[in-house]
């Protein structure tokens, strides 16, 4: 139950970044432009990083078994949150 509420909240995460890159790459960006430098790289990586199935499917066995690298992808996500809304 556990396994699979992890499973849902990365499937989550993985689709808002498509989400968020259409908006990104469409020139919904005014408030990214403001945003320091090394943030929006981050939030390039993530994009980049969720159309990768390879990449997501290594991320996803980390974030649903390792407690503390899901932490940090929480972490992550939250920040980029932040980025783009």
């Amino acid at each position: 139950k556990k396994r699979q509420k992890h499973s849902n909240q990365f499937d989550h995460y993985v689709s808002t970044f498509s989400v968020w890159e259409s908006k990104f790459l469409n020139g919904d960006d005014t408030r990214l432009a403001k945003q320091p430098p090394r943030r929006l790289e981050i939030l390039r990586g993530c994009f980049e990083g969720a159309k990768n199935e390879s990449v997501v499917a290594a991320l996803k066995i980390v974030y649903m078994d390792f407690a503390a690298l899901r932490l940090g992808g929480d972490l992550i996500f939250k920040l980029m949150s932040k980025l783009v809304r």
